[in-house]
């Protein structure tokens, strides 16, 4: 975004420290520093108040910039629906897991068998929406995912994909995933049997 470097510009141009700019606006030095190196964005009012010190237009503070807000703003939304929809199929596949002892301990029950069937219903139609959200954001690696989670920039990381060993990374993550959903399915059973 180019609001941190104009404000650094305005700043030098009318001879202001950061110290004296951060005075003037009722806000800490460290603060500007943020603003300048991109970390953090002023609030409106900031904006408002560094127009009418330097002289400028708002629109002319903040162009380009609200493009990019706009993008990072709708990024964030997904990122938050993206964790969530991970979070909610990690915990259901492990309750799911969990549950399928309570079938072998309740074996006369007919009704159990939902609680299992419940758990795996919720997982993948998480999962699905973590998939569905991928697609529409171009995320294929792990890195890429991980880049975007963390607001971070994802084309780097799609510069370094490889057909070949993305399917092998993935085939992996599927593989362990699935093994450790085994593995828990299986404590469970051994545990609830002993308590049978």
């Amino acid at each position: 975004m180019d609001i941190g470097n104009k404000i650094r510009d305005y700043r030098e141009v009318r001879g202001f420290s950061q110290e004296e700019l951060a005075s003037k606006i009722y806000v800490s030095r460290q603060t500007i520093s943020n603003w300048e190196t991109g970390k953090q964005y002023p609030d409106i009012q900031n904006v408002l108040l560094l127009s009418v010190l330097f002289g400028v237009s708002v629109d002319e503070l903040i162009k380009g910039d609200l493009e990019a807000m706009k993008a990072k703003l709708s990024d964030k939304k997904v990122n938050t629906a993206m964790s969530v929809y991970t979070w909610v199929m990690l915990i259901a596949a492990v309750l799911g897991a969990m549950s399928i002892g309570l079938v072998v301990y309740f074996e006369q029950s007919t009704l159990i068998i939902l609680v299992p069937i419940i758990c795996f219903a919720v997982m993948f139609i998480s999962a699905s929406q973590v998939e569905r959200i991928k697609k529409r954001k171009n995320l294929r690696t792990y890195a890429e995912i991980v880049a975007f989670t963390d607001g971070q920039d994802v084309e780097e990381q799609r510069q370094k994909r490889n057909p070949a060993k993305n399917r092998l990374e993935k085939l992996m993550i599927v593989g362990g995933f699935a093994a450790v959903v085994c593995m828990i399915a299986l404590v469970s059973v051994f545990l609830f049997a002993i308590f049978k």
